[in-house]
């Protein structure tokens, strides 16, 4: 268990963990019950919401699932790609996620990865893993976001808390209401993540709605920029690596983004306030080849199943929510102020984007499409994994994963 540690020593923890390499020092055993809900903001006790993903990187669980192998033959590549330098937190967690996939198959799945854009950009991915060029490669539904209808509403305001509940939701839905508008690209889709929640990095404290108004604020597109757009605010498009050079010159007031992303590119450098409001996360899908699913024999298609569901969670926790609180703390000793928008302010954001849902729901049931229903059973699902703590729904992922994502042999 951590006892208290100097400010120095503080730090180095930080520093260790943002990594997410999720080394020894990250592992530590620590006493202690998890939360139910959100993972927590004091470092500490986020290590012990998020105690059960950190083993599970770290090969630690006694238990990853029934996973009996049978196949004799040969070991199977599985070749996955990336536009993230293999050198980054994200690339280095996916990594030790890849080496339980390894350790699931008994050693008859073999992954070769490639990173930094090598094979493939980032809005590339899906026709990658479509043509034979990978058979595992992020797809971001968002860049493409005229190509499907329902996903769309994953990303409404105040749906979930943070990544592992959206995580657990979608997947849940997703052989239901997902599954027909991505496979008709002729790809599967690995798992559904998510980041986590957004929050306002800029050079004013927003306090209030009236604040943001009128302020040009960097988004993803979709139902991002609408939120932004029900704000009052401008949305402006801009690949996220141009946000620090924009927000510097002035010409960009604010960046809506998560946490675990923020520190990457930097942004307390430019950005002396973090306005903590939280309402909507974005779909990070990761496809599969479905030609090399199809050829698995039916026992590896089972732990391929298995290992999605159960990185998709662990990601989430990992990356993240744990790994977002992680950066923030960092950002904070380095002179990030945090502004924190709650109660009856909240409400008052809360009442401005609530037309972007019905928006939504209207649009989309226009095409045919069940979308009342769809965002229903979101919200119940969601208030199911928001009971629950983190570490109870990645055990749940383990135990209990969900079926139907894939049709198998």
């Amino acid at each position: 268990m951590f006892t208290s540690v100097g400010r120095k020593n503080m730090r180095k923890l930080l520093l260790s963990t943002t990594s997410l390499a999720f080394g020894a020092a990250l592992v530590l055993s620590v006493a202690g019950t998890a939360n139910a809900g959100p993972i927590s903001d004091n470092i500490e006790e986020a290590k012990k919401d998020a105690q059960v993903t950190l083993d599970w990187f770290e090969g630690k669980l006694d238990n990853y699932g029934k996973n009996n192998v049978t196949y004799d033959g040969p070991p199977i590549v599985f070749r996955s790609s990336s536009h993230i330098p293999g050198v980054s937190g994200l690339a280095k967690l996916q990594i030790q996620g890849f080496d339980n996939l390894e350790r699931m198959s008994n050693g008859k799945i073999k992954v070769e990865t490639t990173w930094s854009q090598s094979v493939h950009s980032v809005r590339e991915g899906r026709k990658a893993t479509r043509t034979g060029l990978s058979d595992h490669a992020p797809c971001f539904s968002l860049y493409t976001s005229r190509d499907y209808n329902m996903v769309g509403g994953l990303g409404l305001p105040f749906l979930f808390n943070n990544s592992h509940e959206a995580i657990a939701t979608a997947e849940h839905l997703y052989p239901k209401y997902l599954k027909e508008e991505f496979e008709r690209f002729r790809v599967k889709i690995m798992r559904e993540a998510h980041t986590g929640p957004y929050h306002l990095y800029n050079n004013k404290p927003v306090k209030t709605l009236e604040d943001v108004k009128g302020m040009k604020v960097r988004a993803g597109g979709g139902t991002h920029s609408q939120i932004i757009a029900a704000l009052g605010a401008t949305q402006v498009s801009m690949p996220g690596a141009d946000a620090y050079t924009a927000i510097q010159r002035g010409t960009l007031d604010a960046i809506h983004f998560n946490d675990a992303a923020a520190l990457i590119f930097k942004l307390h450098e430019v950005a002396k306030f973090r306005s903590s409001n939280g309402f909507n996360v974005l779909t990070v899908e990761y496809c599969m080849s479905a030609d090399w699913f199809d050829d698995l024999p039916a026992d590896l298609q089972v732990v391929v199943n298995n290992w999605g569901r159960q990185m998709a969670i662990a990601e989430g926790v990992g990356f993240y929510d744990y790994g977002g609180n992680v950066n923030v703390a960092i950002m904070q000793e380095k002179g990030l102020q945090k502004v924190d928008i709650t109660g009856a302010e909240l409400d008052r954001w809360r009442q401005a984007v609530s037309g972007v849902e019905s928006a939504w729901i209207a649009d989309t049931a226009k095409k045919g499409l069940p979308a009342a229903e769809f965002i229903a059973e979101v919200k119940k699902l969601a208030a199911k994994y928001a009971a629950m703590s983190a570490n109870d729904i990645m055990l749940d992922a383990i135990n209990n994963p969900v079926q139907g994502m894939y049709d198998m042999k």
